[in-house]
C-alpha cells in the first residue's frame, strides 16, 4: 500500500508516573527507542532495565515483560514491532501474566545484551570521518538484533546530505537531534527533533541536514532488512546483478 510500511508497526507509547503496563508476552519482536523522560523502566524476562533517552531496548519474542515509570513526568518511546507480518503468518500468540508485574531484579543497563545505550551509539558515529556516517545496531557476535527487524543510526553534519538510496527494505525514522528534510520519491518531508516518518519499499530517498546548525543531525531507524535478506528479497538500485542470484 502506498505511503505505508507493510511489514513494520510503529507506535508511540506514553507511560505516566506510577503507571504500569501489565506483564505479558507475545510472539512479536520489539525494538523500543526511548524518546523522552527519566525514571522509566522495563522488566524483560526477570531483568529490570532503566530507560534513558536515546537508548534502544529489545524485547525478544515470547519474553515476559512489563513497563513502568518512577518519579515525575511522562516517559515516551517509539515502539517498533514486526506485527504486520503475522497477517500472512497466523502464528502470533499473546499471553498475560497472573500479576501486573513479572518478578524481576535490577541489572546494570550498560551491560545488558538487549540494551543499546545512545551514548555508545553516538560515540561510534562521532568517531567516523566524513559529513555523513551510519552505524548498525548489532548483537555482540555481529549479527542483526532479530531475523525480521534491524536498526541503524545516522549522523549528518550541518548542511550535509546522505547517499541517495533506493531499496526494497521499508524503514521508520525518528529524528533524535537536529532538523532537515528528506526527499522520498516525489515528496519532500521537513523534519525536526522528535519527528517520526516512514519510507516505503522501493521509494528513492535522501536526507539533507539544515544549514547553520550548531549541532549535528542524528537519525534513528528500524527496518525489515534482515527479513528481506534472509528471504532473498533484498535489493537496492545499485546492486550488482550477480548478487541477486539465489543460492
Amino acid at each position: 500500500a502506498p505511503f505505508t510500511t507493510d511489514t513494520l508497526y510503529a507506535g508511540l507509547q506514553l507511560v505516566m508516573p506510577n503507571e504500569t503496563a501489565p506483564a505479558h508476552r507475545h510472539t512479536a519482536f520489539a525494538m523500543r527507542f526511548i524518546i523522552e523522560g527519566n525514571g522509566g523502566f522495563t522488566a524483560v524476562h526477570g531483568k529490570r532495565i532503566q530507560m534513558n533517552r536515546g537508548d534502544v531496548i529489545l524485547t525478544p519474542t515470547w519474553n515476559w515483560h512489563d513497563h513502568g515509570k518512577d518519579g515525575s513526568g511522562p516517559m515516551i518511546w517509539l515502539d517498533g514491532l514486526d506485527l504486520p507480518n503475522f497477517t500472512h503468518f497466523p502464528v502470533h500468540f499473546v499471553e498475560h501474566f497472573s500479576s501486573p508485574r513479572y518478578p524481576a531484579d535490577n541489572v546494570d543497563t550498560s551491560q545488558s545484551p538487549i540494551v543499546f545505550p545512545w551514548s555508545r551509539m553516538k560515540a561510534a558515529l562521532d568517531a567516523k570521518e566524513g559529513q555523513y556516517a551510519t552505524q548498525s545496531y548489532l548483537r555482540a557476535d555481529g549479527s542483526e538484533v532479530s531475523k525480521v527487524l534491524g536498526g541503524r543510526a545516522a549522523r549528518l553534519t550541518s548542511g550535509a546530505k546522505s547517499s541517495l538510496v533506493q531499496e526494497t527494505a521499508s524503514s521508520v525514522y525518528h529524528v533524535v537531534e537536529g532538523s532537515g528534510r528528506s526527499r522520498i520519491g516525489d515528496t519532500e518531508l521537513i523534519w525536526k527533533k522528535g519527528d517520526t516518518f516512514c519510507i516505503p519499499s522501493w521509494y528513492p530517498y535522501q536526507h539533507f541536514a539544515d544549514e547553520g546548525l550548531k549541532t549535528d543531525v542524528y537519525l534513528y531507524r528500524f527496518d525489515d532488512m534482515p527479513m528481506l535478506k534472509s528471504l532473498g528479497f533484498y535489493r537496492s538500485a545499485d546492486m550488482d546483478v550477480e548478487r541477486l542470484v539465489s543460492n
